[in-house]
């Protein structure tokens, strides 16, 4: 998870210089972190040792981290370290902080070779980061993929679960090194079968996590404090509430976005996460803020919502001013840019909008992602319980008996009010006495005189 930032926190004008020249959001809030954690405990840049950036890299907030996320910390920080280097703002070189990746043998090499052409490049690199590890356990216990047994992998898996990986992490390591250990056993048959090495109950259970919409007053509070300032950067969070942009999608939306329809206009949003591209109805109120963005810079630049330079806009800036304008929001949990996607999707389908058309507004590929939207909308889920309780209090009610008429006689009645108790009345023991008194009283109706 990336630190918080604290935009009350007094910044030295150095690391403020750095921060408008830094490149990636990460490294921005971590750096802002280190500061606080650093002022906390009434130090400066120039008290900073690699024994306390270990100690910072270890437990920056109130939980100690994994080694992977500390890890990833101590790598954010390391542009920031040789930016102060330079300068000589700080006594240590952190080069020598660098942990240098172990390289792979050729045969991991050659596999990931064969996997590019037909993998993206993310999924290559979570390949890369798989196999290191893999081999990294390898060379340590002195073995190598043509000797290993059942028993050497699941003592590799126990270690996984020892350093706390997160149970996805966990998984696609093993997944990819399944994948590397079936390529090897295609070249020259292993000792032990890979699916054999890796089973299917080695794989963590994962965890299911429920989309996080904002509360209607938190919603209504922030689309109204977004209408009220004229800052570019809250225009385009309004968009993305009123679309279900993803951010990366609003960051490269083009300029020219809007394609016309003879019913709605349309949004066309690039390829995002998933990899697809999508059209996106607009109403009048969405057209009318993508043509004040449009109106915000001149029109010869390439993106919908751009820098002061032209340039494509970053993370940082969108996380910064939602966490200016969406501060003292009536909402438990922190806001966050995604959970106005979240908001949108449980809108669409509390209003009544079929699962099918939320999944093609959404650009999911699996209807499974559309369907947790379905666990947090109480306003359909309490009507539809609200409809079924009605349907079986109706299937299993009992028909009133029909009304009789005036002037039917008594022996009749009698009759009908008999033939309803056959028909309608449940099986009970005290049934059969009550028709037989039925009998008996219309005989003694029969025996009245006239």
């Amino acid at each position: 998870m990336p630190p918080r930032v604290d935009l009350h926190l007094d910044l030295p004008a150095t690391t403020r210089r750095f921060l408008r020249t830094a490149r990636g959001r990460r490294t921005r809030l971590t750096v802002c972190a280190l500061h606080r954690w650093l002022a906390q405990r009434g130090r400066g840049l120039a008290d900073l040792t690699p024994a306390l950036l270990d100690d910072f890299v270890a437990r920056p907030f109130a939980v100690v981290l994994s080694l992977t996320t500390a890890t990833t910390y101590r790598n954010g920080l390391l542009p920031y370290l040789s930016w102060l280097h330079e300068r000589q703002l700080i006594g240590f070189d952190p080069e020598r902080l660098r942990r240098h990746p172990k390289r792979l043998p050729q045969l991991a090499r050659t596999f990931l070779a064969t996997l590019r052409p037909t993998h993206r490049a993310g999924t290559c690199a979570n390949y890369i980061v798989a196999l290191r590890r893999f081999h990294a356990w390898l060379d340590e216990v002195g073995l190598t993929p043509e000797r290993l047994t059942r028993p050497d992998l699941a003592t590799w898996s126990q270690r996984l679960h020892a350093v706390q990986l997160h149970p996805c992490h966990h998984q696609r390591i093993l997944i990819h090194v399944r994948a590397y250990l079936r390529w090897l056993d295609e070249r020259a048959p292993l000792a032990t079968a890979p699916d054999d090495l890796i089973r299917p109950r080695d794989f963590p259970k994962q965890p299911q996590y429920l989309p996080r919409p904002l509360t209607p007053a938190a919603d209504q509070e922030l689309q109204r404090r977004l209408t009220a300032t004229p800052a570019q950067w809250h225009h385009a969070l309004l968009l993305m509430r009123r679309t279900g942009l993803r951010s990366g999608e609003l960051r490269t939306l083009e300029y020219d976005c809007v394609r016309p329809d003879a019913h709605h206009p349309l949004l066309k949003v690039p390829l995002g996460k998933l990899g697809t591209e999508r059209l996106v109805p607009l109403d009048e109120t969405s057209v009318a803020l993508i043509q004040r963005l449009q109106a915000l810079a001149p029109h010869p630049r390439p993106w919908l919502v751009a820098g002061p330079d032209g340039r494509q806009t970053t993370y940082y800036e969108l996380h910064t001013a939602l966490a200016t304008v969406a501060g003292g929001l009536p909402d438990p949990t922190p806001v966050t840019s995604h959970r106005l996607r979240h908001t949108y999707a449980t809108e669409m389908l509390s209003a009544g909008m079929s699962l099918v058309g939320v999944m093609r507004l959404l650009g999911h590929r699996d209807y499974h992602m559309t369907l947790r939207y379905t666990a947090i909308t109480p306003e359909l889920v309490g009507k539809e319980y609200a409809q079924a309780l009605e349907q079986l209090a109706t299937k299993y009610r009992l028909p009133p008996p029909p009304p009789p008429e005036a002037d039917t006689p008594p022996a009749e009645m009698l009759d009908h009010l008999s033939r309803w108790l056959r028909k309608y009345a449940p099986a009970h023991h005290a049934l059969q006495p009550l028709l037989k008194r039925l009998a008996r009283l219309r005989v003694d109706f029969e025996r009245l005189p006239p």
